[in-house]
């Protein structure tokens, strides 16, 4: 029998652990359309209080938090009003991913022939992405699994020791495919990879929850793998039937 193996692994944190801030409150200002997200500095704080302040995290917190997600514009202060960081993001997310329903044609059954959309590739990992279909899902899958555990800070890169549910998805590619993806849920969720029917779901494949709120990687056996807000670290979720999660699967995106 042949065996597979991959031989991707992720070294230990090469950088000091971020800047962390605890989430300690969030103001809505619906008249204006922002939310203010009241802040402390924590270097112990870990989990969905957990930020790092840059634009990307602020903006994967809102997006990951469905009663926010209405709002146009967030500031981060101080508990005694210092502003510490101001951002805006578009309102052109879809409500539904829309199925390109050519290239979904061509991804059920043979692999992907050609570069996924929102995919940009590093051209020092040429090997890794001709390698044969079971190598590349078993390169994906063990650079998941060894994040199982990280915990999470909004914004965190995983050579800090932390991630989000976008880094998570971002690191694992880079890693194992020497794929680079957007860091955000949205541009997971508005452009990245080929959408094909649920049913057609293989390893390695992305799961997206609602609508991007939460996206995983399929790790067979009806489980995922991703950076739950709610259990505040990376984690192996059931999606199969009777857990609660199967109608909240929105698409199934294909990258190689």
């Amino acid at each position: 029998m042949l065996e597979i193996t991959a031989t991707v692994s992720f070294a230990p944190p090469a950088q000091a652990n971020p800047a962390l801030w605890r989430i300690e409150e969030t103001i809505e200002d619906r008249r204006m359309h922002e939310v203010t997200i009241v802040v402390r500095p924590d270097p112990k704080a870990v989990g969905d209080s957990a930020i790092v302040l840059t634009p990307t995290a602020v903006e994967n917190y809102i997006r990951a938090h469905p009663a926010l997600e209405d709002f146009q514009r967030a500031v981060c202060r101080t508990e005694d009003g210092r502003q510490l960081l101001a951002t805006v993001w578009s309102r052109n997310r879809h409500i539904e991913p829309a199925v390109d329903g050519e290239r979904a044609e061509m991804a059920v059954g043979p692999s992907l022939s050609e570069t996924p959309p929102g995919v940009a590739l590093d051209p020092s990992a040429s090997a890794r992405r001709s390698a044969p279909e079971p190598l590349k899902v078993a390169a994906v899958l063990q650079a998941a699994e060894e994040l199982v555990g990280m915990p999470l800070a909004w914004g965190a890169d995983p050579t800090t020791g932390f991630c989000d549910p976008a880094t998570f998805i971002a690191a694992v590619y880079r890693r194992a495919l020497g794929y680079r993806l957007p860091t955000t849920l949205d541009g997971l969720w508005e452009a990245t990879g080929v959408s094909v029917p649920v049913w057609d779901v293989r390893p390695g494949d992305l799961v997206l929850l609602d609508r991007g709120e939460l996206v995983g990687i399929y790790l067979g056996a009806d489980e995922i793998a991703a950076c739950d807000p709610s259990a505040g670290e990376v984690v192996r979720l059931s999606v199969g039937p009777g857990s609660g999660l199967t109608a909240r699967i929105a698409d199934v995106r294909r990258l190689f």
